[in-house]
């Protein structure tokens, strides 16, 4: 789930463009839409704030997703923002003819085809446990956390007032709280902060989970089915990360989500090889 400019590092050590990125034949066309609508929002936020207009530049920095998306008539893709309920009155339509602008000048410069953007609410995900969700929003006991990324499946996970995108996430967090609780000491255990929103140099992001142990911070990401379309993103976000003091990040594979063997085998080394990070 939240994300703005970002790099991919390029084997000559410098980092690709968005231009070379798109370059790559061998993309897919989801691969494609997710680069064209990011590199539309990084060259809109980064021509605000050189143009003086750092107040619609921020207000970019609050947008929750983005993507392309078929208009109305279903004839071509527009650059869809997905935004929070509080803010959506914020994108006026001044501010949104602003915008199309600015994409269309982008779209032409570098032949994207995307020549309008639309504003839409953040729907939240709902399932099966939506009149328990509806009853905090009324008594204004949200969950603690940032869970705003986007998923297909129409369901939501919440657990100690936490809420996650899917399953998987939730199962995680479980054994990661088992361990909190019952297998590591009360005077030296674990922090547990799934999908917190932060920022790092030059993006916002929201990782899986953040875990604190023994004076160390580390970062575990969930890969998911389409984690193969970010693979250079995440390499450059993990460099960020580093630089950004994390100590150690690792990833769990989607096959041992279901696997509790092979997922608690997966954590205890996290947690190992963070408490042993330099």
């Amino acid at each position: 789930m939240t994300n703005n400019f970002v790099h991919a590092p390029a084997t000559s050590g410098r980092s690709l463009s968005y231009e070379e990125m798109l370059g790559d034949d061998t993309l897919s066309d989801e691969q494609r839409e997710f680069l064209i609508a990011e590199m539309l929002m990084a060259y809109m936020s980064i021509l605000l704030a050189r143009r003086g207009d750092a107040t619609t530049a921020q207000l970019l920095l609050q947008v929750d997703r983005w993507k392309l998306d078929w208009d109305d008539q279903g004839q071509e893709k527009d650059l869809v923002l997905e935004v929070d309920p509080a803010n959506k009155s914020h994108f006026s339509e001044a501010l949104l003819k602003k915008l199309r602008g600015l994409c269309q000048e982008i779209s032409g410069r570098y032949s994207l085809g995307v020549t309008w953007v639309e504003v839409r609410e953040t729907f939240p995900v709902v399932g099966p446990g939506w009149r328990e969700l509806v009853q905090r929003e009324i008594s204004g006991e949200r969950p603690t956390n940032q869970a705003r990324q986007l998923q297909a499946a129409p369901r939501r996970w919440v657990e100690d007032s936490l809420a996650f995108t899917n399953e998987g996430e939730q199962r995680v967090y479980r054994l990661l709280k088992h361990r909190q609780e019952k297998v590591l000491p009360a005077e030296e255990t674990i922090a547990i902060f799934p999908l917190p929103n932060g920022r790092i140099a030059r993006r916002t992001w929201e990782p899986d989970f953040l875990v604190t142990y023994k004076g160390r911070a580390g970062i575990l990401e969930i890969d998911g089915p389409h984690h193969n379309a970010r693979r250079a993103l995440d390499v450059t976000r993990e460099h960020l990360m580093r630089d950004s003091g994390i100590a150690y990040i690792d990833r769990v594979p989607v096959e041992a989500l279901e696997d509790r063997a092979e997922l608690e085998r997966v954590l205890d080394r996290f947690l190992r090889r963070l408490a042993e990070s330099r």
